[in-house]
């Protein structure tokens, strides 16, 4: 059986609500949370009157064999023998970009198939330390509830305590976890194992149980289970304690009423998603749609859809494993190609916290802010506080956790936040250009252009000013460290104060238009003229025996801007496969890693099917190969295959990028 993924979506939703498999052996290994934390998430078929665990590792219970895996968009299939019968379960997770309601009911479901049976059962089961990370750990408390159709257990810790940390790498201490199924229970560690082995209960008395369990099982050779997440609070937006865009009108048992009701539907959306992704990822062949089956729950999954107090659609993202921030700018625009394929709305929902942000007192600067807090409190921009002129950083809790204080945003003009050397004003500032342009030209709304004239004529200034020689600052590989003068950069520049150009011109704003496409035009002249002599553009002004990945120049082409030569674009992508590794093509000539997601925007470069096939096998390779099982990683190493860090991230949006071509 081949491997596919270093590791599988099984339930995703959102950054508080999401379990993987590490490994293929799903019956053989514990379920993990996206933060790499082992969690107790079990799945056992009984075939006649024998216990098989698919899902997770019980003591003393056999696992079934996994024959088969596959992957579709919303869907991660299995297929097990489990003695003399076979079992199929689908792990499904309803996520499709244009529809919010589906996307944001807080609930996955399996379903199953048994043959070679005569009776057959089915169940899953949460031990309670889904319900916190393991220095949050504390009393919980559950019960069952009995609807029309199904019956749910559910569990959560006893006290709730919404917002009492906001760190990067860990799970929800808040909110309550549910299962429905024809059966359930809330029930204690010695019933559950006494049920794995009999399917008996007996009696429990569960209030005053070290460690409690939920189980919900179906019965028969085929049947549905449900998992549901009520995350209670789900953001605190400058303030305002939002939920969940599905949530604001309903009940955890509603999400799961609705999941079993509009099943149909859901199957419909997947295969509508999965053909979509079928037959426009042909021409470049399974390794394609393997890597987009890695990258749309993911992607999706990394955010949180919340609608504002003035209804508008919120889409926060979290970054994952690699600060924590909220909206970071800089990972929304290498997941852009996603949404901007299947819906710009989710998009606009990205960007429309950074504006408001950036409008505060507490944002003086003329360039673009980097986040509007830490995931998931929209507290004001986190990156690059001055820690020698204030402490808003936060102070460590008994628990060892920081929270960051929930009032930056509030703060006045004169209050020095931010350390100016910590801040990655060009990348930020090319980055809300360029997608506020991308945005028109995918359904012709000038909107957000609109409504934020003031801030965009601040940035696209900048880029005027500095944006040609970046000064030693950060870029969005800010893990590589400051760069002077990098070229990269320079050309997000230029392609940004072309991207202003255009909507100028599409509000009839023909002065200004004219002005910024000559600036851009004149850069863009500038920057091309240093390829001469070589094979490929320098990383720096300076020159010198040095390359790196020009992704920034994918949004020339997608954008039709016309600034750089598609024969510079070609010569770009011959150099890099010259210097491929076994996994890829590393990022700079500084080392050996790369970033997924650049790999493929650099892919866009060339027109060649064939050239773009090989960064595409570069990736997939990487992922059927690297040793660190966990969520696709985007930032890994091209020789060994190691995953370096950044998992789970919703910047594999960005390998959704070559669809975008006409």
């Amino acid at each position: 059986m081949q491997r596919k993924l270093p590791a599988y979506p099984l339930f995703v939703k959102d950054p508080y609500f999401s379990f993987w498999a590490k490994t293929e052996q799903t019956g053989k290994e514990s379920v993990i949370f996206w933060t790499g934390e082992e969690k107790g998430v079990y799945g056992v078929a009984r075939v006649n009157g024998r216990p098989y665990t698919f899902l997770g590792k019980i003591e003393g219970v056999q696992p079934a064999e996994l024959t088969h895996i596959s992957l579709t968009a919303f869907a991660t299939e299995c297929t097990f023998q489990a003695g003399d019968a076979q079992l199929s379960v689908r792990f499904v997770s309803a996520l499709p970009p244009d529809d919010l309601t589906m996307l944001s009911c807080p609930a996955c479901y399996l379903t199953y198939e048994i043959s070679g049976a005569d009776n057959a059962e089915v169940f899953l089961a949460m031990r309670q330390d889904v319900c916190y990370s393991p220095e949050s750990a504390g009393e919980v408390r559950g019960g069952t509830v009995a609807c029309n159709g199904f019956t749910a257990a559910f569990f959560g810790l006893k006290t709730q305590a919404p917002f009492t940390h906001n760190e990067d790498v860990c799970c929800a201490d808040w909110g309550y976890f549910y299962l429905s199924g024809q059966h359930a229970a809330y029930t204690t560690a010695e019933a559950f194992a006494r049920y794995v082995l009999s399917g008996e209960t007996g009696e429990n008395e569960v209030v005053n149980a070290p460690e409690k369990y939920i189980l919900a099982s179906a019965r028969g050779n085929s049947g549905m289970l449900c998992v549901a997440h009520d995350d209670v609070a789900s953001v605190r937006y400058f303030g305002k304690v939002l939920r969940g865009y599905f949530m604001q009108e309903n009940t955890a048992l509603d999400a799961l009423r609705y999941t079993y009701e509009q099943r149909d539907a859901i199957e419909n959306a997947e295969k509508k998603y999965n053909e979509r992704l079928q037959k426009a990822a042909k021409m470049y062949g399974e390794a394609y749609r393997n890597v987009l089956a890695a990258s749309l729950r993911q992607s999706v999954g990394a955010h949180k859809l919340v609608r504002s107090d003035k209804g508008e659609v919120l889409f926060l993202s979290k970054e994952c494993n690699s600060n924590g921030c909220m909206a970071t700018v800089d990972v929304t625009y290498p997941s852009a190609p996603l949404y901007l394929l299947y819906n710009p709305e989710l998009l606009r929902g990205m960007l429309r916290p950074v504006f408001a942000f950036a409008k505060m007192p507490a944002w003086p600067y003329d360039f673009a802010p980097h986040d509007v807090g830490t995931y998931p409190l929209a507290c004001g921009q986190v990156y690059g506080l001055h820690m020698h002129r204030n402490k808003l950083c936060g102070d460590a809790t008994e628990s060892g956790r920081r929270q960051t204080r929930p009032d930056i945003y509030g703060l006045p003009a004169d209050a020095q936040l931010y350390a100016l050397d910590g801040q990655m004003p060009v990348e930020e500032s090319a980055n809300m250009l360029i997608l506020t342009a991308a945005l028109y030209k995918a359904d012709d709304d000038l909107s957000l252009f609109k409504q934020n004239k003031k801030q965009l004529r601040d940035w696209v200034g900048y880029l005027v000013r500095l944006g040609l020689y970046p000064e030693n600052q950060l870029c969005t590989d800010d893990f590589a460290g400051h760069l002077q003068n990098n070229v990269n950069l320079a050309i997000k520049a230029t392609v940004g104060i072309a991207s202003y150009a255009m909507l100028c011109g599409a509000a009839g704003m023909t002065a200004a238009q004219k002005k910024y496409r000559e600036i851009a035009e004149s850069y863009a002249q500038k920057i091309a003229a240093l390829s001469e002599g070589r094979d490929c553009l320098p990383l720096t002004w300076e020159g010198g025996d040095t390359f790196g990945l020009k992704y920034n120049l994918a949004f020339d082409k997608l954008l039709g801007l016309g600034l750089f030569p598609s024969a510079l674009c070609e010569k770009e992508a011959d150099a890099y496969l010259r210097r491929a590794n076994e996994y890829g093509v590393p990022l700079d000539n500084r080392a050996t890693y790369t970033k997924s997601d650049w790999l493929l925007w650099a892919a866009v470069l060339t027109d060649d099917t064939k050239k773009r096939c090989a960064f595409i096998e570069l990736l997939d390779r990487y992922l059927q190969n690297t040793p660190t099982r966990v969520p696709f990683g985007d930032w890994y190493d091209t020789v060994s295959a190691d995953s370096i860090s950044f998992r789970n991230r919703t910047v594999q949006g960005g390998c959704f990028i070559l669809l975008m071509q006409p």
